[in-house]
């Protein structure tokens, strides 16, 4: 992956952190926030692009998304939130990108698979390390646990919906489509 390419789905990553950053904020209702709808979009990106480059890219690409998005997340969003964010984000972005690719090798026929394991695994430690680091000592520790419930609940249907979008941009489409390059 080329450093444009790199810097492209950084700024992807980036908005989607920012945006999330500022609508968990906002609950929907004890159970879930506006953040559990956008944020699962990170880690179908996260499996696209492991998808099509090496472990070491995609991390590249993690990592860059990570230092772009930690001052507008720092204005959209409380510093609690901000901090627990791109503090969860790098230790759940890896993990996925770790636990798709060990999947891809041992599993490389199942697509479907190494897409909804990586995320659904990873998913449930973001929520839960999120949840706790942001709201602990601020929210009694049941609402918070229904905000790891409810959200969690949400990114895996989220994960389950996006598989087909996966199907078509990670294995259908030629991978020249998602070089910004070409």
């Amino acid at each position: 992956m080329n450093n444009k390419s790199v810097w492209f789905f950084a700024i992807i990553f980036a908005t989607l952190i920012t945006i999330a950053n500022y609508t968990v904020q906002i609950p929907i209702n004890e159970w879930l926030t506006y953040g559990a709808v956008i944020y699962p979009f990170t880690f179908l990106l996260t499996d696209i692009l492991s998808e099509r480059f090496a472990k070491e890219d995609v991390q590249k690409v993690v990592k860059c998304g990570v230092i772009i998005a930690i001052i507008p997340s720092a204005f959209a969003a409380d510093i609690r939130i901000a901090t627990a964010s791109i503090l969860t984000f790098i230790i759940s972005q890896n993990i996925d990108i770790h636990i798709f690719h060990r999947l891809k090798e041992k599993y490389h026929s199942l697509w479907w698979l190494r897409n909804n394991c990586s995320t659904m695994i990873s998913q449930l430690l973001d929520t839960a390390i999120f949840f706790t680091l942001a709201f602990a000592f601020v929210m009694p520790g049941i609402s918070i646990v229904k905000l790891i419930i409810g959200d969690y609940i949400i990114k895996v249907c989220i994960a389950i919906l996006d598989t087909p979008f996966f199907y078509a941009l990670a294995i259908r489409s030629p991978k020249s489509k998602l070089n910004p390059n070409c």
